[in-house]
């Protein structure tokens, strides 16, 4: 970490009250959950990303085990993969994939940790001005950065870090700097449909980060997009008349989710091999996507690799690798799945 170890530290935690409906489930997935309880403030700022924002805190990763918002999240696919039962964070497992570390003070920022990569450490939004953390729902710190607004990291199972900002009025600013430790030699780059990355020494993905997005009081999407500032991504918001305040916005930074890509010469042609890190996680295809973009070059990106991939994605999360091979047609998503993915 970048601070001492003798700094007041807090791990992602469940110290207060749980979502409405919410069950703590253990991640082993085999004792009944306890009882649901209510949000102790709807009008604090985890209430309202909560009502504005549901699906953020729907599974959220704490020290104590992991809090579900549905009892559908306890339910494993076809191929028994559950973001609960098998977590990239897990807080209560020395063995976790990701972990995090969400400090007390937050001009130190917050730290994320893959095996096999080097630590990142993200710094939050106008903290030199924030105040220490305060702990709510889900023992979650909220920084108040005494400026209109104020900042919720969230871990989630899948080795997500939200890092949601409440906007409580056209007073507060419209751009939200998160300066970004890179690995040694690493970069910060576009990767394109909104998707950026943070790449190691070798120019491979050590974290993908979402595109961005902000929502006001309504529902309704408000303007946003990043911008890359030296070592900072800085996300802007275009708030003001006619927006429904409060307005919750935010980062997500993921751990990757493929390990290694290598393409390979047969007789036939070229074969990309993909080795995702854990076939139980459950996350968008789309993150995979634009990590395996990073990758390879444009030769391998067009529909019919997509195609091959989604469909090892879906149907094939265990095989390793997945193949997609060069020589395939390029055919609808169900002719590749009627296929076996590799048509």
């Amino acid at each position: 970490m970048v601070s001492s170890d003798s700094r007041p530290k807090r791990l992602v935690g469940m110290r207060g009250g749980v979502a409405a409906g919410a069950v703590l489930v253990p991640v082993c997935g085999t004792a009944a959950p306890s009882a649901a309880a209510e949000i102790d403030d709807s009008s604090g700022a985890i209430g309202v990303i909560a009502s504005i924002a549901p699906e953020s805190l729907e599974a959220v990763s704490t020290d104590e085990g992991i809090v579900v918002a549905h009892k559908e999240l306890l339910d494993e696919d076809e191929f028994g993969r559950s973001v609960v039962t098998h977590p990239m964070l897990d807080p209560t497992n020395p063995d976790s994939i990701v972990r995090v570390d969400i400090p007390v003070d937050p001009s130190e920022g917050v730290g994320f940790k893959q095996d096999g990569a080097d630590e990142i450490v993200i710094g939050l939004p106008n903290a030199h001005r924030a105040d220490e953390a305060d702990y709510g729902d889900f023992g979650l710190a909220t920084y108040d950065n005494n400026d209109g607004s104020t900042t919720v990291p969230i871990p989630q199972p899948d080795g997500t870090l939200q890092i949601t900002t409440v906007i409580d009025g056209p007073g507060a600013p419209n751009r939200y700097a998160y300066p970004i430790t890179l690995p040694n030699g690493g970069e910060l780059v576009d990767a394109g449909n909104g998707y950026f990355a943070i790449l190691n020494s070798e120019g491979l993905p050590a974290a993908m980060i979402e595109p961005a997005w902000a929502l006001d009081a309504d529902g309704e999407a408000v303007t946003t997009n990043y911008e890359v500032v030296g070592n900072a991504l800085v996300q802007v918001v275009d708030h003001g008349d006619g927006d429904a305040y409060p307005i919750v916005a935010d980062p997500a930074v993921k751990g990757a989710y493929i390990s290694k890509v290598n393409v390979n010469t047969v007789t036939q042609g070229k074969t990309v091999a993909v080795y995702p890190v854990n076939g139980w996680a459950i996350t968008a295809f789309n993150n995979y996507w634009a990590e395996y973009k990073l990758y390879v070059s444009s030769t391998y990106e067009g529909t019919k690799y997509k195609n091959q991939l989604q469909c090892h994605w879906d149907f094939a999360p265990f095989k390793t690798p997945w193949n997609l091979d060069s020589w395939r047609p390029n055919v609808s998503y169900w002719d590749t799945i009627v296929a076996g993915c590799n048509p």
